[in-house]
């Protein structure tokens, strides 16, 4: 196996880094959701209060782990995979499978980043605000294509990295 150059080195550094911060969006909207959701269930049986806006702030925060989660799970190896194909092929099939299949799955995902990117413009266009709370929706429409681009790149990563194996 050749060694990376250092360009690739910096771009894998790179990816890496924006990842990491994915993650953290990823884990503070986990505790964020928790905490709203504990809120929610005080104030409805404990303080027999409802609040009208927590449930929508939850699915919102739901959308951001979801989404903030792919690539840091992609990166380290969590996502489910289909083994009944490559393990009855050789090594060098393997290999190919590996390279073609996280081609397509970059091509994929940035093509996704591409078509979400517009529905997030018009949203911001519009102010788009949520029903019953006036909370605008575009950042976590930003979110969505920023997500899709994080996991187009992680497979490109693994795409190089295939590739120069």
């Amino acid at each position: 196996m050749r060694s990376p150059g250092s360009q690739e080195m910096y771009f894998f550094k790179f990816v890496d880094r924006i990842i990491t911060m994915a993650e953290y969006v990823a884990l503070t909207a986990l505790w964020a959701m928790a905490s709203l959701l504990l809120y929610d269930v005080v104030m409805r049986y404990v303080l027999s209060r409802t609040s009208d806006w927590s449930l929508d702030v939850v699915q919102l925060v739901q959308v951001t782990l979801a989404y903030a989660a792919a690539a840091p799970v992609l990166r380290s190896g969590g996502h489910i995979s289909m083994e009944a194909l490559p393990s009855m092929v050789s090594a060098a099939a393997k290999k190919w499978l590996e390279i073609l299949s996280n081609g397509i799955c970059a091509l994929g995902s940035f093509w996704m980043a591409a078509i979400t990117w517009k529905t997030f413009v018009r949203s911001y266009q519009i102010s788009e605000a949520a029903y019953g709370i006036a909370l605008p929706l575009y950042p976590w429409k930003f979110l969505v294509p920023l997500c899709f681009l994080l996991m187009g790149l992680q497979f490109f990563r693994f795409f190089i990295k295939h590739l120069r194996a």
